[in-house]
């Protein structure tokens, strides 16, 4: 490639990537109904049309933003999940560094629950969310087949989608708890959740074939 094109591939992603951090600035301290790309601009010191040539709306620009957190928080999550560990232990790790990013930094969790709000009203910012969602779904359903593995058993992918379910549900709602009523909510919360439900899930049939009906009176 010419080192004038990739001069200007470069700069286009740095500059990108400036945007979205304005973007997140700006929505944060504005909320998304508030929030202009004339403000967005002004914040990372380019014009209007800057943003209007990397994103096209406010809308693209919200779902970039979901898009370049969800794909941190995933590979962070991955990275974080250790296979020497006890099974039941194994999501601790990365549900006590969410609670920890929440309490530090919680912009990019509102930022989520403002999307997920204006998804009830808007249908394409709806499936944008629930894909995001399902991203994260797919990430534990992963984790579960890795344990199978371990076992030498089969999992079912009904019991897999559940599990994942009741995760994302525990975490998403501890997170809208605590953005409430911070301090309310233990940081080890959520981590302790995990290991007592995939701690009764491994030792009890019962508790497999409670969610496993739960999935077949949905179908």
């Amino acid at each position: 490639m010419p080192r004038g094109s990739f001069d200007r591939t470069e700069r286009r992603a740095r500059t990108r990537a400036q945007l979205l951090s304005a973007a997140a600035r700006v929505y944060a301290h504005r909320g998304f109904d508030g929030a202009t790309l004339d403000e967005v601009a002004e914040e990372a010191g380019f014009t209007k049309g800057a943003v209007y040539d990397h994103f096209g709306s406010k809308e693209n620009l919200l779902f970039a933003l979901l898009d370049e957190h969800l794909s941190a928080q995933i590979a962070e999550q991955i990275a974080l999940f250790d296979p020497g560990k006890a099974a039941a232990e194994r999501p601790r790790p990365g549900a006590d560094r969410w609670m920890k990013e929440l309490e530090e930094d919680p912009d990019a969790f509102r930022l989520f629950v403002e999307a997920w709000l204006h998804g009830q009203r808007d249908e394409e910012l709806r499936s944008r969310v629930a894909a995001g969602m399902e991203a994260w779904r797919a990430t534990s359903r992963a984790f579960g087949r890795e344990r199978g593995s371990d076992l030498d058993a089969e999992i079912s992918e009904a019991l897999l989608d559940q599990v994942a379910n009741v995760m994302l549900g525990l975490g998403i709602g501890l997170g809208m708890v605590e953005l409430a009523d911070p301090d309310s909510v233990s940081p080890r919360l959520l981590g302790a959740m995990f290991v007592l439900l995939l701690g009764a899930l491994e030792s009890s049939e019962e508790a497999r074939e409670l969610l496993e009906a739960a999935a077949a009176a949905r179908r």
